[in-house]
């Protein structure tokens, strides 16, 4: 991506979610986006074509990063056995909890929620593919990706919603508990672990 491009999309981006932190995602209008990036209306359409998949887009680039850290520290460990990614998931949604507790609140948008969803799916099925590989499998690995990522996202919510009662570390464990000794055996006998 050519580096001008990156550095809007970075611009417009940033301005989208520091908006989204002081009013409802509904009220924020491009016209909103555009003078806090200080930017025009017809730079935004050449790059979005509406303020969600800029919302979406952004969050990717989050999601991104997150998702190097994890790789740089879980290689030795399948990560349905591995309770620091799950931590380092839980400490950037403190990082950034008040962004999340918008986006993931009652007045979530479905479209950045479904693609939050998508976005841990499509991660948890390529961890599932290089960890499983040659397991005598019950179940699609699309469906426990998917089981993977629709409990991730809950857990995650009900912890922002409920002021964050557990320390990212203690929520990392249990969610790893229960991936392990849940999902991974119910779909993967050979592979029940601890």
């Amino acid at each position: 991506m050519d580096r001008r491009v990156r550095r809007t999309r970075n611009l417009l981006g940033k301005a989208l979610l520091a908006l989204v932190q002081e009013k409802k995602f509904e009220q924020i209008t491009i016209q909103d986006i555009t003078d806090r990036a200080d930017l025009n209306r017809a730079t935004f359409y050449l790059h979005y074509g509406s303020k969600e998949e800029l919302l979406a887009d952004s969050l990717e680039g989050y999601f991104d990063d997150l998702v190097q850290q994890i790789a740089a520290k879980t290689m030795d460990t399948p990560i349905w056995e591995n309770h620091e990614a799950d931590e380092l998931v839980f400490a950037h949604v403190a990082e950034h909890a008040e962004l999340y507790r918008v986006l993931l609140g009652e007045n979530g948008m479905g479209y950045v929620i479904n693609r939050i969803i998508d976005y841990i799916a499509q991660y948890s099925e390529a961890q599932f593919r290089a960890g499983l590989e040659g397991s005598a499998l019950q179940a699609p690995i699309e469906i426990m990706a998917r089981h993977v990522a629709g409990s991730l996202y809950a857990l995650i919510t009900w912890w922002l919603m409920n002021d964050m009662p557990y320390t990212p570390r203690e929520m990392a464990e249990m969610t790893t508990r229960l991936c392990a000794a849940g999902t991974v055996p119910a779909y993967v006998p050979d592979k029940v672990t601890r």
